[in-house]
């Protein structure tokens, strides 16, 4: 009985430990390519809120300018390392009931021009508390 207790404590341990994401080596650090800073990132994200948004003629947008980022996923994710330049948005509009739905951070990053992973509010919210 203690030992298959132990056995899913153990399992458990695997499973939260797995899908945390892990520190880049100094290998992949000193590779990074962070690219050029975006300088139409404001008409890049704006238009990709456009498809997204249910009503995107509402939002309202404040932006942070781009800094150099770099973030690794878990490995169950995939373990992708992403470099470039990060920036932060405040997103603010109506939803289906007519009701803006409050600001909500979200974080696009880039390289060059070029939007390569765009971080949700939930992902965007554990990133800025580690």
């Amino acid at each position: 009985m203690k030992s298959n207790l132990l056995l899913c404590f153990l399992f458990a341990a695997i499973l939260i430990t797995s899908g945390c994401a892990t520190a880049p080596t100094q290998q992949e650090l000193n590779s990074l390519n962070y690219g050029q800073p975006p300088q139409n990132y404001e008409d890049t994200i704006k238009s990709y809120f456009n498809k997204v948004l249910f009503d995107p003629y509402s939002a309202h947008y404040t932006f942070e300018p781009p800094q150099t980022y770099y973030v690794k996923e878990a490995p169950l994710m995939g373990g992708h390392l992403y470099a470039g330049y990060l920036v932060r948005v405040g997103v603010n509009a109506k939803n289906q009931m007519g009701g803006y739905t409050g600001e909500e951070a979200w974080g696009f990053i880039f390289n060059d021009e070029r939007i390569i992973k765009v971080l949700n509010p939930q992902e965007f919210l554990s990133l800025r508390t580690q």
